[in-house]
C-alpha cells in the first residue's frame, strides 16, 4: 500500500544531463489524455535517441473528433540540459515534482485520414499549424514498478525488459486548449504520464507486445496495469494497482492480456480483473478510438498500421471504463506482433 504522493526522490522527475554507461541507454517520457466532451485524444512522447543521448525526439499523435483523422509529427533536436525534457516543438515542464506539470507545443503536424492510418504507414501530406498548452495536476500517488512491489504482487521483473529498467507512472487531470489550423478548442480531460530509463531498442526481437491500461474516475478511484510478453507469449511482466480514497494498493492481474486481433478503430469490448488486498476488482473496457503506429526493426516507430510479417503494431487507444457502475475515460494502450 502506498499513501504518498511523492514517495520517490523528486530528482527522478527531472531529465538526466548525461547517459548511463550502457549500450543504447535512453530516457523517455510519455503523456496521454482524453477529453470525452471534445472527443480529442492525445498521445505525446519525448525521449532520447538510443544512439545519441543528446538528441531528443518528440512524437505527437492526436486523435481528432469523430472521423476527423489523425494529427502526427516527429522531429529531433539537440536540446540543452536546462530545457529537457523537450525537443524542437514539444516540451514537458515540471512545475512541482509529482504534483504539477505544463505541456506545450508550437509547430506543425501532418493531417492523415483514419482510413490511411489503418491501411499502412501514413504518407507525408496536408500540414496543419498546431499549438497547445495543458496544465497537468497529478491526482494519484506515484506507482513505481520497483522490485519490492513485484516481489509481493504480480510477476516478472524490470530487469527482464527490453524497453527500460526503471519506470513509474501517475494519473492526472488536464486543462488547457488546443488550436488546429486557427481553430481553438478547450480541453478538459484525464490521463496518465510516465517516465522510464534504461536500455531501449537493443533487443526488439525479445519484445512480443504489451498492455498499458489506466483510468481515473470522478470519485478519485483509479486503476492501472502493465503486462509485457515475449514473442513466444511468455509473460515477462504482469503488475497492477488500484487507488481507493487516495491510497494506492498494488494488485495482481487476474485476467489474460487483451491483444490486438485486427486493425480497427473501435467497438471493442473487454473485461479486466485485478486482485488487491481489498479484494477483486472487475472493470469493463470499451475502445472508443484507436490510433496506430508500427515499430521499426532497430528503434523508433513509423505512424500507421503496417500489419503483417511479424511486425509489432502499437495502438494507443482511448477507452470508456466502467467500475462498479462508475464511468470514466482513459488509456488502453496495446501492442503485439502480427503474423
Amino acid at each position: 500500500m502506498n499513501n504518498n504522493f511523492d514517495a520517490l526522490d523528486s530528482s527522478r522527475e527531472f531529465a538526466l544531463h548525461e547517459s548511463a554507461p550502457q549500450y543504447r541507454y535512453a530516457e523517455n517520457y510519455m503523456l496521454s489524455a482524453y477529453d470525452a466532451v471534445a472527443d480529442i485524444g492525445l498521445w505525446l512522447h519525448l525521449g532520447t535517441c538510443p544512439d545519441d543521448f543528446g538528441l531528443w525526439e518528440d512524437q505527437v499523435l492526436i486523435s481528432l473528433p469523430g472521423d476527423g483523422g489523425l494529427l502526427w509529427m516527429s522531429s529531433y533536436h539537440r536540446t540543452p540540459p536546462e530545457r529537457r525534457p523537450a525537443s524542437g516543438s514539444l516540451r514537458f515542464e515540471c512545475i512541482e515534482p509529482f504534483k504539477r506539470w505544463r505541456v506545450t507545443f508550437d509547430g506543425v503536424a501532418v493531417h492523415s485520414s483514419n482510413q490511411e492510418m489503418m491501411s499502412g504507414r501514413v504518407r507525408d501530406g496536408i500540414k496543419r499549424l498546431l499549438k497547445f498548452q495543458f496544465d497537468i495536476a497529478c491526482v494519484t500517488p506515484v506507482w513505481d514498478t520497483h522490485e519490492t512491489a513485484m516481489a509481493a504482487h504480480g510477476r516478472g521483473s524490470m530487469r527482464d525488459q527490453s524497453w527500460a529498467s526503471q519506470h513509474y507512472q501517475q494519473l492526472f487531470s488536464c486543462q488547457g486548449d488546443i488550436t488546429v489550423a486557427g481553430v481553438r478548442t478547450e480541453f478538459d480531460g484525464r490521463g496518465v504520464r510516465d517516465h522510464s530509463r534504461g536500455q531501449r531498442g537493443h533487443a526488439m526481437d525479445q519484445y512480443g507486445g504489451h498492455n498499458l491500461f489506466t483510468a481515473l474516475f470522478p470519485s478519485g478511484r483509479a486503476f492501472g496495469l502493465m503486462a509485457m510478453w515475449a514473442p513466444s507469449g511468455a509473460v515477462s511482466l504482469s503488475v497492477g494497482y488500484v487507488v481507493e480514497q487516495g491510497r494506492l494498493y498494488h494488485a495482481d492481474i487476474i485476467s489474460p492480456p487483451i491483444k490486438i486481433t485486427e486493425v480497427r478503430q473501435g467497438d471493442e469490448q473487454f473485461e479486466i480483473c485485478l486482485r488487491s488486498e481489498l479484494g477483486e476488482h472487475v472493470i469493463g473496457g470499451g475502445i472508443i478510438r484507436s490510433i496506430f503506429a508500427t515499430a521499426l526493426e532497430d528503434w523508433g516507430m513509423a505512424f500507421g498500421a503496417d500489419a503483417g510479417n511479424q511486425r509489432l503494431i502499437l495502438a494507443p487507444s482511448f477507452a470508456r471504463w466502467t467500475w462498479n457502475g462508475e464511468v470514466s475515460y482513459g488509456l488502453a494502450e496495446r501492442s503485439n506482433r502480427f503474423a
